[in-house]
């Protein structure tokens, strides 16, 4: 048994040598995949440092056209017109055809308040315009009246003028007669008391015809009086058919009616707010720092970014910027003549118009919060 051991290992070290020779030959492969590694991570970092230059290089070139031209701000709010509705006459609401957030055109019924009490003023005033017309029209008859005794009293002096001429004709006559004695004295005294009798009908008829003067004047006078009552009866006519009109309440422009506070049985005073309606067009107000606002000038380009709706894309003009600071117009505005003067960066609201198309889109609301950035590039299209 040792003999055949001694032998296995003999065998075993005379085949020894022999494999060892395939281990060196062998021990070279894991270098091969090494290499592998090594070139697919040159390949991997050349790579991402050609993209990493490719990205500089495009917010470099983005930066120096674009971005270094823009002026940007998040203190930003969309803006509207709105037209707050009161009555101007009082009385019981009857109707109320709108709802909140209903759309409106000009001269849609809005609000109907109880007419009858104006129905009444109406009626009253066109009587009382009536009988003005119908004193007018007396008083104008009065002047013609007045100017035909007029007429007639001129007529009357120009008789009472002939009759003393002839009268003083006749004395003259008779006395140059009767100084020759072929004219008896009895009928030239006869003859000047006809005389003095018509020069008193001379005189009658000329204060006839100064009476019928002043008369005319005062009819007149009554006329225009009669007149003015009949355009004071009108007037009053207008203003019962303006407080009856008012009885009804109409959208003065287009827009959305909100805020509403009024309803059926309700007594409505004057001044008594009813409604509001918010007026389609719409702009943004952004207030940016007093240091941003040297190269902004009208008609510059304006991107908005909306945050109720991020996807949207809306672009503006500046229309114009504020002359004042938006603290000018605070409740209480900074003083800056006190001792203890900290200095704060003031902004300055600019008004940038949006574009038709989003506002035709029926997304935008009042008072929603944005971002604008306006480009002060020459061309900014």
């Amino acid at each position: 048994m040792a003999l055949t051991t001694v032998k296995k290992d003999a065998a075993a070290s005379q085949s020894a040598p022999e494999t060892s020779p395939k281990t060196e030959q062998s021990s070279p492969s894991p270098a091969a995949p090494a290499g592998g590694k090594s070139g697919l991570r040159k390949k991997v970092l050349i790579g991402a440092g050609a993209l990493a230059g490719i990205a500089a290089l495009w917010f470099g070139g983005e930066w120096f056209f674009n971005s270094r031209f823009n002026i940007a701000t998040d203190n930003a709010q969309i803006r509207t017109d709105i037209t707050r509705l009161t009555s101007k006459v009082q009385g019981y609401v009857v109707d109320v055809p709108v709802a909140d957030n209903q759309h409106v055109k000009a001269g849609d019924l809005l609000v109907s308040l109880e007419a009858s009490d104006f129905e009444v003023r109406v009626a009253q005033a066109k009587a009382a315009l009536a009988q003005a017309e119908a004193e007018a029209a007396q008083a104008n008859a009065n002047i013609s009246a007045e100017r035909d005794e007029l007429a007639e009293a001129h007529a009357k002096r120009e008789a009472a003028d002939a009759s003393a001429d002839l009268s003083a004709s006749d004395v003259k006559r008779f006395s140059e007669l009767a100084d020759k004695g072929w004219y008896p004295k009895a009928r030239v005294e006869q003859a000047e008391a006809a005389k003095r009798t018509a020069n008193a009908q001379l005189t009658h008829a000329e204060a006839s015809i100064t009476a019928q003067r002043s008369q005319l004047t005062s009819t007149q006078a009554a006329a225009q009086s009669a007149i003015a009552r009949v355009e004071a009866a009108r007037a009053q006519l207008a203003g019962a058919e303006l407080d009856l009109g008012r009885t009804q309440i109409r959208a003065p422009v287009d827009g959305v009616v909100t805020n509403k506070s009024v309803v059926e049985g309700q007594l409505l005073s004057p001044g008594q707010a009813a409604l509001a309606i918010v007026h389609p067009d719409m702009w943004v107000i952004a207030n940016f720092k007093e240091t941003q606002i040297a190269e902004m000038k009208v008609g510059q380009c304006a991107n908005i970014h909306i945050d109720a709706y991020p996807d949207m894309h809306i672009t503006g003009k500046v229309m114009s910027l504020a002359p004042n600071t938006g603290a000018t117009f605070s409740l209480m505005p900074q003083d800056t003549a006190t001792g203890n003067f900290t200095k704060i960066v003031q902004r300055v609201p600019v008004k940038i118009a949006i574009d038709k198309d989003s506002l035709a889109s029926g997304l935008l609301r009042s008072g929603m919060n944005v971002d604008a950035t306006v480009s002060t590039k020459a061309s900014c299209e």
